[in-house]
């Protein structure tokens, strides 16, 4: 047995850091909304990127067949002077035959018959019309391809734009997903602050109630000590059959009569050693046992009867202890405290009890 202030202010203090190490791990373990927007915004990202990624792909691939266009605009346009020109000598040398006659009458002794006047004058004629036509369709192929070319354009400027509104949605889902993270890291900053401050202030509560429970257990012993002392004046002038308060056990009524007395409570943490006994029996928080005095030994194996607010426990004695210098005639083990309603040792602490052996 031994004084048990010590140990329980140590145990609040553990409580004090558990509790404060508890409050971080709960809050955490509750933010499955910031888990998902966490994740919402990684995704909003991810599209984001896909989307640039693909606005690129196709403007780059306008812009190949806008270039491949320009290359065969470029390509007729290098045809169209040459075949302008021809079908302008063509239409020149046609227009002279008709207006003039000195290219007819030419034409005409030039040939060896009428039938081959005609057949040449029709050839002329042909080449010419096959010269404007060619000339027709470089023009049309042209104009084609200029309309082509600013259908493609169209279509670039167009795709130009989905690649920049695609890299500004990225750059905006990076920006929020950025913040996001910064603020839980505020958070967590702040919440690891509320948690040490949490575990000052229980540590500090803790240790104001150890003082409290203290200055109790102080208040207490004087009380019983002025009982005790009361009591042994009284016997000193007004001999009575026994003491409550004896300490040497010749005067303790072990027959069964009732007794009167200070009640201490202990655990197999406050216990000096431990869940060891003096009776060898081991000691638990269930069992329902007591401690005597040391110089009560003999009482080991027997059963005390408690009696305190109208409740009464048997108990055995399985111990010994040397709290009577304090006034106390048992020490309750947790069996016994918490049949009368008591969580701990520290709850019940001192308790005046009636008790009787049987």
């Amino acid at each position: 047995m031994t004084d048990r202030s010590g140990r329980a202010y140590a145990r609040r203090a553990i409580m004090a850091g558990l509790a404060a190490a508890l409050f971080c791990a709960t809050t955490w373990a509750a933010r499955p909304a910031r888990a998902a927007t966490v994740d919402e915004l990684q995704a909003k990202v991810d599209q984001s990127v896909q989307a640039y990624d693909d606005a690129t792909a196709e403007v780059n691939d306008l812009q190949a067949k806008i270039e491949d266009s320009q290359a065969k605009i470029d390509e007729v346009n290098a045809q169209l002077p040459q075949q302008r020109k021809l079908a302008e000598d063509s239409l020149r040398s046609l227009y002279k035959m008709h207006q003039g006659t000195p290219g007819l009458v030419s034409l005409l002794l030039s040939s060896d018959n009428f039938s081959d006047f005609l057949t040449t004058y029709h050839y002329i004629e042909t080449v010419q019309n096959a010269q404007v036509d060619d000339v027709e369709k470089l023009a049309k192929m042209e104009g084609d391809l200029e309309s082509a070319q600013q259908t493609l354009q169209a279509s670039k400027t167009a795709a130009d734009q989905k690649q920049q509104d695609a890299a500004d949605a990225m750059a905006q889902a990076q920006s929020e997903l950025d913040e996001l993270n910064r603020q839980i890291e505020a958070q967590k900053a702040a919440e690891a602050a509320a948690a040490a401050k949490a575990a000052e202030e229980a540590a500090a509560q803790a240790a104001a109630q150890q003082q409290q429970e203290q200055e109790a257990a102080a208040s207490a012993a004087a009380q019983t000590q002025a009982q005790t002392q009361a009591q042994a004046n009284q016997s000193s002038s007004n001999p009575q059959p026994s003491n409550p308060s004896a300490t040497d056990g010749s005067e303790v009524k072990d027959d069964g009569e009732w007794m009167i007395g200070s009640a201490s409570a202990y655990s197999p943490e406050s216990n000096t050693g431990g869940n060891a006994t003096a009776s060898g029996e081991i000691l638990s928080e269930s069992s329902v046992s007591v401690a005597v005095p040391a110089s009560q030994r003999y009482l080991l194996g027997r059963t005390v009867q408690i009696r305190w607010n109208g409740k009464t426990v048997n108990a055995k004695v399985t111990d010994t202890g040397g709290f009577a210098a304090y006034g106390r005639v048992l020490d309750l083990a947790p069996g016994v405290y918490k049949a009368f309603g008591f969580s701990s040792a520290s709850a019940w602490g001192v308790r005046v009890v009636q008790y009787r052996f049987l």
